[in-house]
């Protein structure tokens, strides 16, 4: 396993520089960071253009990491009613550009101007084109797990949409923040889902659904080693990463961030690559 830095709080919402903010990343030691889909208020995949994405590459590759996943931001059942989908295709092409492995993407609940039934049907069309995009490319998405709100609210109704869109280049990201604050055994869904996990996120927080508060991983009530764990035990062999928010100063997010989770790792008897 490869431990990341999600850098969207950073780069993006705070536009600090990328080439600065990756090296303190690599000087703290992590070996991967996961960058934002888009730039500025955009959903578009353009609006990170030629010149930041040929930076972002030539940045991680000076400090010997890579990008581990791009996050898009937009709701795609949202995107899909209003008639602008969300361009998981073009995004797939970012990853491309920047040498990542994996595109995720936040699902989205009911929407009033579509029926439910064909509201399931055009996101599982939409998400099994843009798979098999992925697949021409080497890249795979992942939705960002599961949540009240949204169409897949459940582990069954996202076992569901696995069976529906039918591609093996269609997986989860793993969050167990949210999980756990919704009530969800998170070991139990790493091993139900574990050949479907394509990417994690690490946040920390107390509280709970629908009323929490985040912190940086080893601030809040979070214990990250049973975690590890059970990714270890499913054999994942992708990247973790640590994922925080612009009222969490970057440096004390990157170095708590890393202090937590090589230490969780070390109860669970596992080391990061």
């Amino acid at each position: 396993m490869r431990l990341s830095f999600y850098t969207y709080s950073y780069t993006d919402r705070l536009d600090m520089p990328i080439p600065e903010t990756v090296a303190f990343i690599a000087g703290v030691g992590y070996s991967r960071i996961d960058i934002s889909g888009t730039k500025g208020n955009s959903d578009d995949p353009r609006s990170f253009d030629a010149q930041r994405r040929i930076l972002t590459r030539k940045t991680v590759e000076k400090y010997n990491m890579r990008v581990a996943a791009v996050i898009t931001h937009a709701e795609l059942t949202r995107t899909l009613a209003a008639g602008k989908p969300l361009d998981l295709k073009g995004t797939v092409d970012l990853a491309v550009d920047v040498g990542a492995p994996v595109v995720t993407f936040h699902m989205g609940g009911p929407q009033e101007s579509v029926a439910p039934d064909a509201l399931w049907k055009k996101t599982v069309q939409a998400i099994r084109s843009a798979a098999d995009y992925g697949s021409s490319k080497h890249v795979s998405l992942a939705v960002d797990g599961i949540w009240p709100t949204w169409i897949d609210d459940t582990p069954d109704a996202l076992q569901r949409l696995f069976d529906d869109v039918g591609s093996d280049d269609f997986g989860v990201n793993f969050d167990p923040c949210y999980l756990e604050l919704i009530d969800v055994d998170t070991a139990k869904f790493f091993k139900r889902f574990a050949k479907k996990i394509r990417h994690c996120h690490l946040k920390d927080y107390t509280g709970k659904y629908p009323k929490w508060k985040h912190f940086i991983p080893g601030q809040g009530g979070m214990d990250y080693a049973p975690i590890v764990k059970a990714a270890a035990d499913n054999q994942y062999t992708g990247a973790m990463a640590v994922e925080c928010f612009t009222s969490m100063p970057f440096q004390e997010a990157c170095r708590v961030g890393y202090r937590t989770m090589t230490a969780a790792a070390a109860r669970a008897g596992v080391k990061f690559e």
